[in-house]
């Protein structure tokens, strides 16, 4: 902090050492500035606003009839307003132009008009347009001609447009018209001369073949599913033994075999209560009856043990069972490959029923393509025959969207530039700055010892300091010509605050006393 206070204490001891220089620097500065700026060409803005004003019958109307999108327009309108046409119509109109001599002056006038009208748009709906000159009058008509211009020819435009479009499509209408009529004639024609009545829709049959060729599709691949199941169901019957051995028991004569076969044919009722035929074990109840009752004749006793009870070899219900599957899937394949050899035989009878359409029926099939390609074309004219029609009846009265001018441009009575209030301000800033900085500039050039210190540094030996003698008349005569200078200083930099305020209120005196002397602009 100590630190800070002593730099400050410098820099005062600087300015006020070099007091004359800062205080000279400073108004030369603000002087140039200040009675510049009274010396600055005066630029007056004249503008005006427009609004694009959208109708309601248009929303009404909205997909019946075909008309400009606004936001195309406003994408636009920048560049059609500030066009070389534009402005030299604008130039031309206010005679403007015949000040210049040749066509380059010309072009730089024109170049210059476009650099100072700037047009600004606010949403979807309005835009201001602008332009600064010298002369208040001149902008004021440059702006409103522009804009006028602009408005006349985007409705004198739409309007031509609409007419163009409904003129163009008429024509369009009678001539496919005419094509339609002609198809209409050719077709005939050929019928009678042909004698074919109706065409032949090669469609349909490229359609049934592929329909068919996909039906063959799904049953190769189903045929392929089976033939994998049955190489499946034959891997194992490989594991099963084709015949069993049952159990019988011998001890009670006469009535044994047929307890059994009563036994096993109420297990059978059972079971067929849940169950089909083909389960397993009905199927293996079934054949030991049968083995039952072919006992005396074919049984095959292999040992008689105390017990009573004996064995017989019996179909094994397992293999019998896979061995049905086997021949269901075998048979399934072959319904199937009867089937696709049936498809195959219809899929080539259709692809000869295509390759041998008549040539005849083909050229038929074409001139009736081109009698449905001009019939659709003639039917969307007919529809926008009536959305042009309509479109034009808007425009010629003004119901879509047109462009109001709700803020016509007026005289400017007060310029907009040079903003004098704020280039006081700034010569002042500028004054004080530019003085401290000759100061600074003028002690960094100053090569003199001015510190002990300094000394110090180089390495050199202080042997005394000479301190300074002061003379009473000298420091009389310098406070005199400091008051005077701080008197004449300060005098001139009211005058600038008088001068500020003047502009701060909008005052003219100035400007009157420097026409009346005449040195003003």
């Amino acid at each position: 902090m100590e630190l800070q206070q002593q730099e400050f204490q410098k820099y005062i001891r600087m300015l006020m050492k070099r007091r004359y220089l800062f205080i000279a620097v400073a108004l030369l500065v603000m002087s140039i500035v200040v009675w510049g700026c009274f010396f600055l060409p005066k630029q007056y803005e004249a503008k005006s606003t427009v609004f694009i004003e959208r109708s309601v019958i248009r929303d009404m109307v909205k997909g019946i009839t075909i008309s400009p999108s606004v936001d195309d327009k406003i994408r636009v309108l920048r560049y059609a307003m500030l066009s070389r046409d534009s402005i030299l119509k604008v130039l031309q109109k206010l005679d403007i132009d015949a000040t210049v001599k040749n066509d380059k002056k010309l072009e730089e006038m024109i170049a210059s008009f476009q650099s100072k009208t700037a047009i600004s748009i606010k949403g979807n709906d309005l835009f201001i347009v602008t332009y600064r000159d010298t002369d208040p009058k001149r902008s004021m008509e440059y702006i409103n001609t522009l804009v006028r211009n602009y408005v006349e020819a985007n409705s004198s435009s739409k309007r031509e447009e609409a007419y163009g479009a409904n003129r163009f499509i008429t024509e369009q209408v009678k001539l496919y018209k005419e094509k339609l009529d002609k198809a209409e004639e050719a077709i005939i024609a050929y019928r009678q001369s042909k004698g074919v009545y109706m065409s032949v829709d090669d469609r349909s049959l490229i359609s049934e073949i592929k329909q068919y060729q996909a039906e063959m599709d799904t049953l190769r691949i189903r045929r392929n599913e089976l033939l994998a199941t049955n190489k499946s169901v034959r891997r194992q019957m490989k594991g099963e033994e084709p015949f069993t051995v049952a159990v019988l028991n011998t001890r009670r004569p006469g009535g044994a075999a047929d307890s059994q076969i009563t036994m096993r044919e109420n297990r059978i009722k059972q079971l067929l209560s849940s169950y089909t035929e083909n389960y397993p074990e009905i199927i293996k109840l079934k054949a030991e009856i049968e083995a039952l009752k072919s006992q005396p004749k074919s049984a095959q006793v292999s040992s008689l043990d105390p017990s009573g009870d004996s064995e017989m070899s019996t179909l094994n219900p397992i293999h019998q069972d896979l061995k049905q599957r086997s021949f269901q899937t075998e048979a399934e394949v072959e319904a199937i490959d009867a089937k696709m050899r049936q498809l195959a035989s219809v899929i080539g009878r259709k692809e000869g029923e295509l390759r041998n359409i008549p040539e005849e029926k083909k050229k038929l099939g074409d001139l009736e393509k081109d009698r449905e390609s001009h019939r659709t074309i003639y039917e969307q004219l007919l529809a926008r025959q009536g959305q042009s029609e309509v479109s034009k009846q808007m425009e010629l009265e003004d119901k879509g969207t047109t462009f109001r001018i709700v803020d016509p441009a007026v005289v400017p009575t007060k310029p907009v530039s040079p903003n004098r209030v704020r280039l006081i301000l700034l010569g002042i800033a500028a004054g004080i700055a530019a003085g401290i900085g000759v100061v600074f500039l003028r002690e960094t050039l100053d090569s003199s010892v001015k510190e002990t210190k300094t000394l110090k540094q180089l390495g050199l030996e202080v042997i005394a300091v000479i301190p300074r003698i002061f003379n009473a008349e000298e420091e009389e005569r310098i406070k005199k010509r400091d008051r005077l200078i701080f008197s004449v200083a300060s005098g001139y930099m009211l005058v600038i605050c008088g001068v500020f305020i003047h502009e701060v209120l909008g005052l003219t005196l100035i400007e009157k006393v420097l026409s009346r002397i005449g040195i003003g602009i």
